[in-house]
């Protein structure tokens, strides 16, 4: 194995100085993927793009009003009437 080539390296994207050069954007498209990038010079590494945050995935709250209002129903006619079905009155 090569001097240059660490033995526990995960399976790294790597590119060249000219394939940079030439493919910036696609370069830029693994980082922005969360892609490690080594890039080499003449086959020898000489630097990593990493990226700067990791993407993640935004919370939202529940909506809680809307789940109360369905788990109390509004009363549907008054007071007394209701009493009144429930007597059987």
């Amino acid at each position: 194995m090569s001097k240059y080539v660490s033995q526990n390296v995960r399976h790294m994207k790597q590119a060249s100085i000219r394939r940079l050069q030439h493919h910036l954007s696609e370069v830029m498209q693994w980082v922005d993927q969360g892609e490690e990038v080594r890039i080499t010079n003449r086959n020898r590494p000489v630097a990593k793009l990493i990226p700067l945050r990791t993407k993640t995935k935004i919370l939202t709250w529940p909506d809680f009003s809307k789940r109360a209002k369905q788990a109390v129903q509004e009363p549907k006619g008054t007071l007394s009437g209701i009493l009144y079905e429930q007597r059987g009155e």
